[in-house]
């Protein structure tokens, strides 16, 4: 499905920092389908636009020569729509966000921050420079259909994106562990806030995504063949799906998801 519409507060773009962009997207490739269209950036190095048969599904770039000398793993990013970046980082700080990149023009396409909201986790915020700000893919396979909070703070993490970005919440029971808040913006859900069990650990909160595949099983054993991992075997969410969680062969996390029909 395409995307054309830059509505604020939608997830409106996927990012991955690869501390190896040419084994993630050799990865890619093979379990997705998806190609890689790249653009020199001189100094800040190549940005990859990723595509499925449809069209742009998302981004990946070059981590941080900083933040691989401190051992992160590859990384999936989103980021959110907004009318005015300048206007919502400063906001959001009033809301009890931090402030990890200030708002700055990305060439002549947007601006953008990148902000920690009050429970921790690191996300994007996005102005574009047009209404449509570019079509990208979402909701049809091998593409990304679902982005989630997972935190051990809901009510925290609720009371700020209603406010910052105007989402509307649907809440779901999840036996033993609490409740799921699916997170609209209009008539349409593009998400959801887990609340973290004990059974997380030490993890912090943070943003992720969900990769829309025909069959989950045969997902994860391909993403194995190819050197990637499986930290979360395939299980069924009752009326939603099956899921599992994968890693590529930099450590860069993603769930895939094959819903009920």
């Amino acid at each position: 499905m395409q995307i054309t519409e830059m509505r604020p507060g939608i997830p409106c773009w996927f990012e991955l920092a690869s501390t190896d962009p040419n084994k993630s997207s050799a990865f890619y490739q093979e379990l997705f389908g998806w190609s890689r269209m790249e653009m020199d950036l001189g100094p800040m190095g190549t940005y990859s636009f990723l595509n499925n048969a449809n069209g742009c599904i998302g981004a990946m770039c070059s981590m941080m020569p900083v933040q691989k000398l401190q051992g992160m793993p590859s990384t999936w990013g989103v980021y959110f729509a907004v009318a005015n970046c300048d206007a919502a980082t400063a906001r959001a700080v009033e809301l009890g966000a931090n402030v990890f990149v200030p708002p700055m023009n990305v060439s002549e396409h947007g601006r953008m921050s990148v902000i920690a909201d009050p429970t921790g986790a690191v996300c994007s915020l996005w102005q574009s420079t047009s209404s449509g700000g570019g079509p990208f893919v979402m909701f049809e396979d091998h593409s990304i259909g679902w982005v989630e909070l997972a935190t051990r703070e809901t009510a925290k993490a609720r009371e700020f994106y209603s406010a910052l970005l105007g989402w509307t919440y649907n809440e779901s029971p999840i036996p033993n562990i609490g409740t799921y808040n699916e997170i609209s913006v209009g008539e349409t859900r593009y998400g959801g806030i887990l609340p973290m069990s004990p059974e997380w650990g030490d993890v912090p909160s943070h943003w992720g995504i969900y990769v829309m595949v025909p069959d989950v099983d045969a997902c994860v054993a391909k993403a194995q063949e190819l050197g990637g991992g499986n930290p979360v075997p395939a299980f069924d969410a009752p009326g939603v799906g099956r899921i599992a969680m994968i890693t590529d062969p930099t450590g860069a996390k993603c769930y895939v998801i094959t819903l009920k029909r």
